[in-house]
């Protein structure tokens, strides 16, 4: 009986955690969007006001303004792609010891260990609610 109320809790939260993971995704999806969309409208009214500039302010002509805009922009370009490679690279982390050793040699630590991970993955709500239910059907015996 008790195998089985685990195994509902465990669906059930599964189910909630996905739901409420793919909402959250979306919503980050479409500010996103809308971030990306106002950039690009930004970044093409600042190349316009550039190109402006170069033709009121420095005296230039259409095409030496132009030209020095499509320069610019060859040069952000490169050091964009210059420095994608940078960002992709992970830091290596160090191996994760094994849960199965005790950090101290004392029992009492693993016991620890295994309860607070229990504590991360499941939460403390519900872990106590699986605990009073466990105790519950074990005391009547």
């Amino acid at each position: 009986m008790l195998r089985a109320a685990m195994a509902l809790l465990s669906a059930l939260q599964i189910g909630a955690r996905i739901k409420e993971s793919f909402e959250r995704s979306l919503r980050q999806a479409a500010v996103i969007a809308v971030a990306v969309v106002l950039l690009v409208a930004a970044a093409v009214f600042g190349l316009i006001a550039a190109y402006h500039a170069l033709l009121s302010i420095y005296q230039l002509d259409a095409a030496e303004a132009a030209a020095i805009m499509a320069g610019v922009l060859l040069l952000v370009g490169l050091i964009a792609l210059a420095v994608v490679p940078m960002i992709g690279r992970q830091p290596k982390r160090a191996a994760a010891p094994s849960p199965l050793v005790s950090t101290g040699g004392d029992p009492t630590a693993m016991i620890d260990q295994g309860v607070g991970k229990a504590m991360q993955q499941v939460g403390p709500v519900p872990l106590l609610a699986i605990a009073f239910i466990a105790g519950v059907l074990f005391g009547r015996r």
